[in-house]
């Protein structure tokens, strides 16, 4: 039971667990997946953000040239500052323009567009933000971007251009210059762009920011910003790292390089791409919180889902584990109840016992065992037995009170177990349960009136172990069920004598082989004192056990199923014996064997008999078998043929111990009985108790009156021998006329006798 739920929710774990496998490769592919999203976003924004930039530089470089070679064909050179109409045209045709104007190579400002305040003119090879673009331009003969920086005249942050005007000779005459704006809706750059994310242009040549697109940055940055020597380093070893490339091939192939960067700021991941032509670099970069967030709202799902698929999955495992549990507390249930009755079977018992020895509780066991239940199965049937065995349980639960345990130990035997352990209280206690669960029973559905022998022991007086314990309930039960409807606590006699009747078990089974249990005959003589027969009596002296009496042993016999071994053992002696004793033709002499009622029940025992009589050369009519009155009394249908081909073979059939029972006259009419057998009891008081010599005398008139032979047993005395006469006994048996004696004696006895 326990091993099934372990493998459930073994099963249960294993599935967990590769959920949760599952959810990680699933997370960290899902993180790859994102970082990737955003490598190639980035590698996508900057190569068109760089491919705008170029556009827009080229156009811009275009402009210049063009409205340079104008004004050089015009010769339109002022001495002083002057607003030229041309250059507003040509500002009307580019927005993104901020202004317009021509410097000589000195770096004065003489033709400017309209919007240009004149009197806020600097002469740019003065101004630290102008002066190295300007004199860069002076030298190339392309356009040369300047550094970002507030034009005053303008009012507006602007990325200077410039290009150089040169005569056929290449001198240089004069400086187109113009500002590109960079802010507000006609911002050469401006569009809608996420927070978190920024473009970029960084100067390569001194490393100051170009443009930056981030709206929480004001464009004072841009005078400011500048990439220290130590990062420019640090960021070249990175995008030579992560391209595999050197810088100057990074520069010269410009390729769009992916890098992670670590600042003070956080940690991003951006795309860089080289512009050569205007010694840009190019930049898209996010913040990795972006990445982040991206990545945590997917693994929300992930994890959302995993919980929800690991919750249905619990509720299900759950569920088939409250389905087993019921299932395994039903089965556990079933294997320590009885079907029957409901109560706790042998099992549950068992547990109950242990649990109560291994607290060392004191306790008493009480076993109850329904008196004569065969009876009511004979009679009624055994589905009427079942009912009753169900309301006596029922009744027996009832009468045990709440504290007790009680339990069916199969068939008509029950237990209860409760804590009384004080000897007096457990007798009360048994007696009080043994009359009221007999009067709720008679007092029920079934009204029948019903007894129960008890037998209790106590813990750990009675027994310190279970087996003990147990033991001594039974033994004393054992006893009570001699005298039925009784209760009986265990003594330590009980277990004496019970220790006894194993022993005295043990050694018979080993006593009949060697022939240890020997032959007494006990003569039985006739008026005249002549022999005219004798009953075989077995002895038994053991080693250990020393001197047995029959009865105990045959008593052990019969209930350890020795019986019908040790009955053929005494018969086979006996017509052995017999055998070889002498004969008078005038004076018959016959042997009488008690047979037990187990050996009349095997299959062929008469065969088996006459089988014996025939090996030892003994005739029928010599043998007399004695069988007492109870066992005709009690299996009358069974017995009845077996005596009846018995009396045919020529066997005499001798009824001992006759007026003991209670159906004698009945049973002679019915039974082919030639013998009949006084009792002791009523020969020891024969001359003291008027009505033991009366019934005495009935019992001759009932011998002469079916024409049997009567033989008084137990004479002990003249008197009594005397007597019997008188009232008409012819035959006797007892110590008056001889003791049991060796079949030596009474070769002896019976040589004299013919002699």
């Amino acid at each position: 039971m326990t091993a099934l739920k372990r493998n459930i929710w073994t099963l249960f774990w294993l599935v967990y667990g590769g959920g949760l496998v599952l959810l990680i490769v699933l997370v960290s592919s899902s993180w790859h997946a994102t970082v990737e999203q955003y490598e190639r976003h980035h590698e996508t924004r900057v190569e068109f953000f760089a491919q705008s930039v170029a556009s827009i530089l080229g156009t811009q470089e275009l402009v210049l040239d063009v409205i340079g070679r104008e004004l050089l064909r015009r010769s339109e050179f002022p001495v002083e500052p002057l607003a030229l109409p041309l250059l507003d045209s040509a500002m009307e045709s580019s927005p993104s323009l901020a202004g317009l104007g021509l410097a000589r190579p000195n770096g004065q400002l003489i033709a400017l567009s309209s919007n240009i305040i004149l009197d806020q003119l600097p002469n740019l090879m003065e101004s630290e933000y102008t002066r190295p673009s300007f004199q860069l331009a002076l030298t190339e003969d392309k356009m040369v971007l300047g550094r970002t920086y507030f034009f005053e005249p303008l009012g507006e942050w602007i990325i200077p251009v410039r290009k150089a005007l040169r005569n056929d000779a290449g001198d240089v005459l004069a400086v187109m210059t113009a500002g590109i704006r960079i802010e507000g809706k006609k911002g050469i750059f401006s569009s809608d762009r996420p927070d978190d994310e920024s473009l970029m242009l960084f100067r390569e040549r001194d490393g100051y920011l170009q443009f930056l697109s981030r709206e929480d940055v004001g464009p004072e940055v841009y005078s400011t910003i500048r990439r220290p020597d130590e990062q420019i380093r640090s960021d070249t070893e990175r995008l030579e790292r992560e391209s595999g490339k050197s810088i100057e091939a990074i520069k010269r192939d410009g390729n769009t390089v992916i890098y992670y960067s670590e600042r003070d700021s956080g940690s991003y991941l951006g795309a860089a791409v080289y512009d050569s032509r205007f010694e840009l670099w190019v930049i898209s970069e996010s913040g990795m919180a972006a990445v982040l967030r991206e990545f945590f709202k997917q693994l929300a799902i992930f994890v959302g889902l995993f919980l929800l698929v690991s919750g249905l999955l619990y509720y299900l495992f759950s569920l088939i584990d409250r389905v087993e549990k019921k299932r395994r507390d039903e089965l556990f249930h079933q294997s320590r109840h009885d079907d029957l009755t409901g109560l706790m079977n042998r099992v549950g018992l068992i547990d109950e016992i242990h649990a109560r020895i291994d607290a060392r509780t004191p306790f008493c066991i009480v076993l109850v065992d329904i008196d004569n239940f065969r009876g009511i199965n004979d009679r009624f049937g055994q589905d009427f037995g079942d009912r009753v065995l169900a309301d006596w349980s029922r009744c027996l639960w009832q009468a045990a009170g709440e504290e007790a345990v009680v339990a069916s130990l199969g068939g008509d035997e029950f237990a209860v177990v409760t804590g009384i352990s004080d000897e007096q209280q457990v007798y009360e206690y048994c007696q009080s349960l043994l009359s009221e669960t007999g009067q709720r029973v008679l007092n029920g559905a079934l009204g029948m009136q019903i007894g129960a022998s008890i037998g209790a022991a106590i813990f750990p007086a009675n027994g310190d172990s279970f087996s003990s314990i147990v033991r001594s309930a039974h033994l004393a039960l054992h006893k009570a069920k001699k005298n039925r409807n009784d209760v009986c606590l265990f003594q330590s006699d009980i277990e004496t004598r019970y220790l006894r009747r194993v022993h005295i078990e043990q050694r018979l089974r080993g006593a009949l082989e060697p022939h240890l249990i020997t032959m007494a005959y006990q003569a039985q003589v006739d008026a005249e004192g002549r022999v005219v027969g004798m009953e075989a009596l077995a002895r038994w002296y053991d080693d250990e056990l020393g001197y047995v009496p029959p009865d105990e042993f045959v008593s052990v016999a019969e209930a350890s199923g020795l019986m019908v071994q040790l009955g053929n053992y005494v018969l086979d002696r006996s017509l052995e014996d017999f055998s070889g004793l002498p004969r008078h033709k005038a004076f018959p002499l016959e042997l009488s064997v008690n047979i037990s009622v187990l050996q009349f029940m095997q299959p062929g025992f008469a065969e088996t008999v006459l089988e014996k009589l025939h090996h030892h050369h003994v005739a029928p009519n010599e043998l007399t078998l004695e069988i007492t009155e109870t066992m005709f009394m009690s299996r009358q249908s069974k017995i009845l043929p077996v005596l009846n081909q018995l009396r045919e073979s020529g066997i005499r059939l001798s009824m001992d111990d006759f007026g003991t029972g209670y159906s004698s006259l009945s049973l002679l009419r019915s039974l082919p009985i030639d013998e009949l057998k006084v009792d002791k009891i009523f020969v020891d008081n024969i001359n003291e108790d008027k009505q033991a010599r009366k019934m005495v005398e009935s019992i001759i008139a009932i011998a002469r009156n079916h024409e049997m032979e009567l033989v008084a047993e137990g004479v002990e005395h003249k008197e009594q021998a005397d007597t019997l006469i008188a009232i008409g006994c012819q035959r006797f048996q007892g110590f008056y006329f001889s003791r049991p004696v060796p079949i030596d004696e009474v070769r002896e006895l019976l040589t004299a006798a013919v002699e």
